[in-house]
């Protein structure tokens, strides 16, 4: 063994040895990066179906509060419903702005914040409120941001 070692490490055989680390390492190496982008890519996925299930479930759920806050005739209830869906609409589009939206559920995310918006801007009733619920130079920020950078079919 350690006339192998020694014949290993003489000076003209050292150059062998760095070439034949060169030749199979670095295939094994971009083999290895290989998998790690694309395991990075699956939990990105993951991460953003797991978010936007979320997102969508909070939204819908909202939904549900302002529908029985209208069947019961409880305006307080639901201008503070309708005020909390849109917090939820600007977190959502602070989300997708911030890239953590992506794939198939990224679109789907984005579609149902445009559908939310876009039916908010053709109802008077609604925008009104929603102009009502801004009170300071920066609420709904991220509302604007999102309307300028995205659109539905784009």
């Amino acid at each position: 063994m350690k006339a192998a070692l020694d014949w290993l490490f003489e000076p003209a055989n050292l150059s062998l040895l760095s070439n034949l680390v060169t030749v199979f390492g670095f295939p094994i190496a971009l083999v290895g990066l290989l998998f790690v982008g694309r395991q990075m890519k699956n939990d990105r996925l993951a991460v953003s179906a797991g978010a936007i299930g979320e997102m969508r479930a909070s939204i819908m759920q909202r939904v549900d509060r302002l529908h029985q806050a209208k069947t019961n005739d409880d305006l307080a209830a639901w201008e503070s419903e309708f005020k909390e869906l849109a917090n939820d609409l600007e977190m959502a589009c602070a989300i997708y702005l911030d890239g953590q939206m992506s794939g198939r559920t990224g679109l789907l995310a984005k579609n149902l914040i445009c559908d939310f918006l876009n039916m908010i801007n053709a109802d008077s009733d609604l925008r009104e409120e929603m102009e009502k619920a801004i009170h300071a130079e920066d609420t709904f920020t991220n509302i604007r941001d999102f309307r300028a950078k995205v659109k539905r079919d784009a």
